[in-house]
């Protein structure tokens, strides 16, 4: 039993400074971080005007969720386009793809909020 704890305490030794070596080798490269591609499609940020110019994502067009049936169509006539929606948690993308999908749009996608958007990278 001495024996056997005699030889696993002894090969812990031996490969704790390999295994010391990769991580510090890990750490010493991080991997460069890439901004992820923004989807193609139409961008529509859901917000409010006024949420909106405060800030929002490049070419991202402005209609608020409770005008989306009115305006959809001026922004995108094409009912099988992709459609990428946010606002500021994603429960108003979330009910302007409810009524997009009534509407007959079959390529839309809820991207939550804008905050978490900005925090993957998206710009």
């Amino acid at each position: 039993m001495k024996k056997q704890i005699l030889t696993a305490l002894l090969a812990a030794a031996m490969l704790s400074p390999a295994v010391y070596a990769a991580g510090a080798h890990a750490a010493a490269h991080p991997t460069p971080s890439v901004q992820p591609a923004k989807a193609k499609g139409i961008w529509i940020d859901v917000r409010t005007p006024e949420e909106y110019q405060e800030g929002h994502l490049a070419d991202a067009v402005n209609i608020p969720h409770d005008q989306i049936a009115n305006k959809i169509s001026a922004t995108a006539a094409d009912k099988n386009a992709p459609i990428h929606l946010y606002c500021k948690s994603g429960r108003r993308a979330g009910l302007a793809k409810q009524q997009l999908e009534k509407m007959g749009y079959t390529n839309v996608s809820n991207h939550g909020g804008y905050q978490d958007l900005l925090a993957k990278g998206m710009k």
